[in-house]
């Protein structure tokens, strides 16, 4: 009877040794889940900070070069059109033209300057929030006649952080603008439907694709600042983005967007 005892004592302490491990290991599996989590954020969150330097780099160069290019080239004549006007001030007819002239620089250089003050910040998007910023800019497309952009909007309304809707938008203005650049594409669908949780933006055209390993391909090539710039905003949104080669005359890109889930 004794013997039975202790071998039942002995077996219960062996269970309860076996439990206290499997806990222990148990806990120190899930202690490393955990910094391996950590980890994997913490390399989240650089590669986000590393998207979000570069493509502010990118749109630091690319505004310096539009003022470089058309403002301070507009500025120079004027300057120099003060300088003939200073040098013959007795010439009524060369001041009358040289100030006709100027007057139209001055209208031309105001006119760019809210050209790059409505890229930094487009007044529709700021004013009236993303879906009617998509359709100006589809509106403004349409006008330039560069291409036939169609715009199919299924939901009234969309959620999205406020930080993710000026990055969305320039995103999607990027895939138009390399569409017209270099799809010789002569129409271009723009689709945007949503669920309680996602929206996905689908856009479609008849020009030349490219399949996702294309496209990252090209990004890592010195001539891929376009899509590298895709790619940091599409990271910066949190967004799965998708391009689909469909035979040769229909390609698409896929843009899934997660919401602001509204409690």
């Amino acid at each position: 009877m004794f013997s039975l005892v202790v071998l039942g004592t002995m077996g219960i302490l062996i269970l309860v040794s076996f439990i206290v491990l499997f806990v222990l290991l148990y806990q120190k599996k899930m202690m490393a889940n955990k910094a391996l989590i950590k980890e994997n954020d913490n390399i989240h969150q650089r590669k986000l900070l590393d998207a979000s330097i570069e493509v502010a780099e990118q749109e630091r160069k690319k505004i310096a070069a539009n003022i470089h290019d058309d403002i301070g080239m507009m500025l120079n004549v004027l300057k120099l059109n003060i300088t003939k006007i200073q040098r013959n001030r007795n010439d009524e007819i060369l001041t009358e033209t040289l100030l006709s002239n100027s007057n139209l620089l001055i209208g031309d250089t105001l006119a760019a300057i809210r050209v790059i003050s409505n890229d930094l910040m487009p007044p529709t998007l700021v004013k009236l929030g993303f879906i009617k910023g998509i359709t100006e800019l589809c509106r403004q497309v349409n006008s330039s006649g560069a291409i036939d952009i169609y715009l199919n909007i299924n939901v009234d309304s969309i959620q999205l952080e406020k930080k993710n809707e000026i990055q969305l938008y320039r995103l999607i203005k990027e895939i138009i603008n390399n569409i017209i650049k270099h799809a010789s594409a002569s129409t271009t669908e723009l689709t945007i439907n949503a669920t309680s949780e996602f929206m996905t933006i689908t856009i479609t055209h008849n020009g030349k694709g490219l399949t996702n390993q294309m496209m990252h391909q090209l990004a890592e090539s010195s001539d891929g600042i376009g899509l590298k710039s895709i790619l940091s905003r599409a990271q910066l949104t949190n967004s799965v983005l998708q391009y689909i080669l469909i035979g040769n005359k229909e390609s698409k890109i896929i843009i899934e967007t997660p919401l602001v889930i509204i409690y």
